[in-house]
């Protein structure tokens, strides 16, 4: 506040000698005050010119103080500080007065020296009482609602849900409710390849889409209820992270709810773009409805969570209702993430190898590492059953650290062992080829075992290029840079352009299976399979032809000119003793 600023009373008195002398008393102790004889004018001042203080005789012709310190209230809130002046010196006049709304009273006959001194304490504590509620409105906002997004929090979107409920179930017209749960997909890659920043503002502009593309009918309808959640424009919140919710309280059908998801679907597909780069988000969601999946919010909110890993699980960008069945999965699915810490603590991984054997000499010249985990219960588990996991939950990097240092080390080992050296091939997930620690990792691991750059091969696939394609190459050139090499896996499988394989530092393309099952019989796979590998001895890369398993396969590929098979017809996966044996079989064999 400006330090010439005067603070303005406003007094309304019938008596003119009062008014008067008021006026004096105040303007001589830095007051500006203004002077009206009774109730009506004194609100007529107010409406014209707030005042910091209004001092009301009880007592005026038509509105009487009591009156007009109502309708002070009523149009401007708890906040102005107002304090009637009465003759009466009874009980039920004070009580009268603090009834009608007023901060404080004052008895006449007034003593014009303290008046000043009185208000200046009414204005401190106006002051100190207005204070305390904005206080304690941002702690209620704080605790309500979502600071980044301005949605609906879970807490509120839990009570919100109770009240609902308890309305539903009053509901003599038959009307049900829908929870929707939404997660974006892949949201993770955001903040870790553009950073928190990008992934915020990606977070708020899912908010306001959500928010302004449900408000319509009863798709949204109006909040009801307390200041906990007054200031929200609809049924939709932010549980945390990537998790918003939406509440569809007035269905009158079931399959109203996955035309809202699809709704949801379509806004969230919609480009953004962020410094003239654009970005296509997904989202997967669960439905869980009233009364058939649960009768209370919270296990509404646990169902509604279970069905959008559900539509995760079938492939992402798609909506699934609740079902039990589905809590039977989530619980199993519980249970393996626990086991699978468990297992990486305990080091219950083993990493299997499949030899990649020259097509023309039957040399072999590589192996890929897969992994595998040793269940001290179930047994052997797939990666099939569990890589998924560990890339939803983020152990994906510390198992793929880990099978980058043991692939390596073995390889070193069958070299000590006087065995041939072969190039070692290891796969590289989405998640881990985003990590900014993967050429770190990578590094880490060939020269803590002494493997030589040029013997270790990461394999990619054409989908994890093209999340990023100006990150992709920029990672690939500097692995290239180093001596790795690097492999297209699944190759004819995605949709990387040709324009833009050419610009790739690769050095091998595998081709994948679905093209090798039926040849030779197949003419449309012959052409295929040729194809690729014309294009890659022009692009300079080597080819490997995964899945062989006939040996009419692996004589169609050798005339084809693929310089690698690998598949069931030489040897699947074997353990580190099997390789042994198979190197000491085969003839001597050194990476071209």
């Amino acid at each position: 506040m400006e330090s010439n600023y005067r603070q303005h009373v406003l007094v309304a008195d019938d008596d003119p000698t009062i008014g008067v002398l008021m006026q004096a008393s105040l303007e001589a102790q830095g007051y500006s005050v203004t002077v009206v004889e009774d109730g009506t004018a004194a609100l007529a001042a107010f409406r014209a010119a707030p005042a910091d203080v209004v001092l009301l005789d009880v007592e005026m012709p038509g509105l009487s103080g009591y009156e007009v310190c109502e309708e002070i209230r009523r149009h401007w809130g708890p906040d102005i500080p107002v304090v009637l002046v009465t003759g009466h010196d009874d009980i039920e006049s004070v009580e009268h007065a603090y009834r009608s709304g007023a901060t404080d009273f004052m008895p006449k006959p007034i003593n014009w020296t303290l008046i000043g001194h009185r208000l200046h304490y009414v204005l401190r504590a106006f002051r100190d009482a207005t204070e305390r509620r904005l206080a304690e409105q941002r702690a209620q906002r704080l605790a309500y609602f979502d600071t980044l997004t301005g949605l609906p929090n879970r807490q509120s979107v839990h009570e919100l849900l109770e009240r609902e409920l308890a309305r539903v179930r009053r509901n003599i017209n038959g009307h049900s409710l829908a929870l929707l749960l939404l997660d974006l997909d892949g949201f993770k890659s955001i903040n870790d390849s553009l950073g928190h920043g990008i992934g915020n503002q990606m977070l708020q502009r899912v908010a306001d889409r959500l928010r302004n593309g449900l408000r319509t009918g009863d798709i949204i309808g109006r909040l009801t209820g307390d200041a906990c959640v007054e200031a929200a424009e609809g049924l939709v919140a932010r549980l945390g992270g990537d998790e918003f919710t939406v509440v569809l309280p007035y269905m009158v059908r079931v399959e109203d709810a996955l035309l809202i998801a699809h709704r949801i679907r379509e806004l969230i597909g919609r480009p953004f773009v962020f410094e003239n780069r654009s970005i296509v988000m997904t989202a997967s969601i669960g439905i869980a409805l009233f009364p058939d999946d649960g009768q209370d919010a919270e296990t509404l909110l646990m169902h509604a969570e279970t069905a959008m890993y559900a539509a995760k699980s079938e492939g992402r960008n798609n909506c699934q209702y609740y079902r039990s069945s589905l809590t039977e999965r989530a619980i199993a699915r519980l249970e393996l993430e626990s086991e699978l810490h468990r297992a990486l603590k305990h080091k219950e991984f083993c990493l299997v190898y499949q030899p990649q054997v020259d097509a023309c000499s039957g040399v072999i010249v590589g192996v890929e590492a897969l992994i595998r985990w040793q269940h001290p219960e179930k047994g052997l588990i797939s990666p099939l059953d569990f890589i998924p996991l560990a890339e939803d939950i983020g152990l994906i990097l510390p198992i793929g650290a880990w099978v980058l240092q043991t692939a390596c080390a073995d390889a070193m080992r069958w070299q000590a062992m006087g065995l041939p050296p072969i190039q070692i091939s290891v796969n590289i997930s989405p998640i881990q080829f985003r990590d900014p620690d993967l050429q770190k990792n990578i590094l880490a691991a060939h020269v803590s075992t002494g493997l030589p750059a040029s013997r270790l091969e990461i394999e990619i696939t054409e989908s994890t290029l093209m999340e990023d394609a100006a990150h992709a190459l920029r990672v690939m050139q500097s692995l290239r840079d180093q001596g790795i090499h690097i492999a297209l896996d699944d190759f004819g499988t995605g949709y990387s352009s040709l324009q833009y394989l050419r610009q790739l530092p690769l050095t091998k393309l595998k081709i994948d299976r679905a093209f090798v099952r039926d040849m030779p019989a197949s003419k449309a796979d012959q052409a295929i399979v040729r194809s690729v590998i014309t294009l890659a001895k022009a692009l300079d890369m080597r080819v490997t032809a995964e899945g062989v398993e006939t040996g009419d396969q692996h004589a169609a590929l050798a005339e084809l000119g693929c310089h690698i098979i690998q598949g069931f017809y030489f040897s699947g996966p074997v353990p580190f003793e099997g390789i042994v044996g198979l190197l000491q079989s085969s003839s001597t064999g050194v990476v071209p």
